[in-house]
Order: C-alpha cells, then sequence, then structure tokens
C-alpha cells in the first residue's frame, strides 16, 4: 500500500492518475500532516509514503516551518513507529538547511531530517516542474497578460532555465517505486532544454499568441517591486519563492532523467499547449 500526503496538489493529481493508471494500490492522506493520531491511523498497513505536501503556493515563512519542516519531522517518527519500508520525498534543486532563501533553506531541513531517520528514503531533487495547474508557465503568462504592452525580464532575462514536465517527473516517482537500488539516495533531475528566461518567455508568449515588449529588471528591484504588488494577497501570485528562483540556478546534467531512469524527458513545446485554454488570464488570482 502506498500513502500519498499532498495528493491533491499539482503533483499529487498526476501522480494518483499514474497510480490508478498502471493499478498500484495507493490511497491519498486525509488529515493535518501535524496531526500524530491521524498519521498513525493513516499509517497502517502502509510499506511506502511519497510524501508531496507543502506550503509552497503560500508564500508564507511560517507555513514553511509549521508546514514543510515540524510536518516532515511528524511524519517520519509515525513512519518509523509503523516500520514504513520507503519514504519518497521531492526535493528542490539548491535545497541546504544553511541556503539564505527560505524556501531552499526548508527544504534542505526537510532532506536532512529524512536522511538521518531510520526510515530507508530516496529525495528527488528537481528543477522547475511544469503543466497544467503549475506556478511557473501559467504565472509568466498571467503576468504577461496583466502587464500589457510590457513582459519583465528579471535579469534582462539572462537566466538559464532547465524545467521538467510534471508528468515525466511522476515517471520518475514510479521509477523509484520500482528500483530498490535507489533507497537511501539523493537523485537530481531535470529537463534536457537548457534555455534562457528570455527566450523561453518568447516561445510561451508566441505559443499563447501574446505579443509584449521585453522589459529588462535589474535584480535589485525584483523583490520590493513583486512585494508592493503581491504582498497583500491572501494567496500571492507571485511570492518571494518564485522569484528566488532567479538568484540560485536550477541545472542538473542534460541526460540526469536518461541516466537515472531510461527514458527522454519531453520537450517543453510539446506539451506547453496547455497555456491556450481559457481563464489563465485570471489563473493569477486562485489559488
Amino acid at each position: 500500500m502506498i500513502l500519498v500526503t499532498g495528493a491533491t496538489g499539482f503533483i499529487g493529481r498526476s501522480l494518483m492518475a499514474c497510480l490508478a493508471r498502471e493499478d498500484r494500490e495507493a490511497k491519498p492522506y486525509n488529515g493535518r500532516i501535524n496531526d500524530p493520531l491521524t498519521l498513525r491511523q493513516e499509517l497502517e498497513g502502509v510499506d511506502t509514503v511519497i510524501h508531496l505536501v507543502g506550503s509552497e503556493a503560500r508564500g508564507r515563512n511560517r507555513l514553511l516551518n509549521h508546514v514543510d519542516v515540524d510536518g516532515t519531522e511528524r511524519l517520519l517518527e509515525e513512519c518509523r513507529r509503523a516500520n514504513v519500508q520507503h519514504l519518497i520525498y521531492p526535493s528542490r534543486i539548491g535545497a541546504d538547511p544553511l541556503a539564505v532563501h527560505p524556501l531552499l533553506k526548508a527544504k534542505g531541513e526537510c532532506e536532512r531530517r529524512i536522511q538521518r531517520s531510520s526510515t530507508p528514503h530516496t529525495i528527488l531533487r528537481t528543477a522547475t516542474l511544469f503543466g497544467h495547474g503549475d506556478r511557473s508557465f501559467e504565472i509568466i503568462v498571467g503576468l504577461a497578460m496583466w502587464s500589457w504592452p510590457f513582459v519583465w525580464l528579471p535579469g534582462g532575462g539572462q537566466m538559464v532555465v532547465q524545467p521538467l514536465w510534471v508528468e515525466d517527473f511522476v515517471r520518475c516517482i514510479v521509477g523509484v517505486l520500482d528500483n530498490p537500488e535507489m533507497k537511501n539516495k539523493t537523485i537530481t533531475v531535470a529537463g534536457e532544454e537548457r534555455i534562457k528566461y528570455r527566450e523561453l518567455v518568447q516561445q510561451l508568449l508566441r505559443l499563447t499568441g501574446y505579443r509584449r515588449i521585453p522589459l529588462p529588471l535589474h535584480l535589485v528591484l525584483l523583490r520590493p517591486s513583486s512585494r508592493a504588488l503581491f504582498s497583500w494577497w491572501y494567496w500571492p501570485a507571485v511570492s518571494t519563492y518564485f522569484v528566488d528562483r532567479f538568484f540560485v540556478p536550477e541545472l542538473a546534467p542534460i541526460d540526469s532523467v536518461l541516466r537515472h531512469f531510461g527514458f527522454r524527458p519531453t520537450r517543453f513545446l510539446q506539451t506547453a499547449t496547455y497555456l491556450n485554454r481559457s481563464g489563465l488570464r485570471w489563473r493569477l488570482f486562485r489559488h
């Protein structure tokens, strides 16, 4: 039996659909991740946990500590009690408990606690994921819709990105389930395309039919401008965690997915047609 925390989130929806297609016995976690009694009940008969729950979308450091760090610690305690045989944890490239950026620091702290636990584990560090319902490509296009006639290019758009399709990442997670040799390892994966942010934005706008004038934005101004525009939202479209991506490269070997999992990830233009759906303009105002 596989227990999936965060099963209704961006990665979780794709993962649960994939597990169902493959007739794997899996169930979503129902309850608060910090509730030991609920965790104890949900872990009965479970031998594998895929730990996806997180508070990144809320953009609040307090929630990172409460949900991500403390929640992971509570989960590890109950996994040890339930004798769980494998914990799979998706993390981020650049995760480090000593990082300056709050999200990477929280991810790094979660990694450290998982590595120090007695539960066999696999940590999958990934670059930015994209797909239906993401908070990357959809945010980029959504912001361009509202910033007519310009499109912002932090740092002049010189940052290099290596995005990975969420369905390919889910294949990696399933690949970990089938390979016991990946236990107690940290694996880094990313897409096979390295592209400058400026070129990525241009291709996304071309795909969706929008024309905008590139407007370089100095990185020094990025945080204060985003804070002024979005910090008052209950569920901000652009949080400091989105902004932090422009300061820390998310790169991995080009063949990382092929080498570890035996397949080549999809190129982003082959799957980015989901950006053409109606209602994307209002995506910024929904959680």
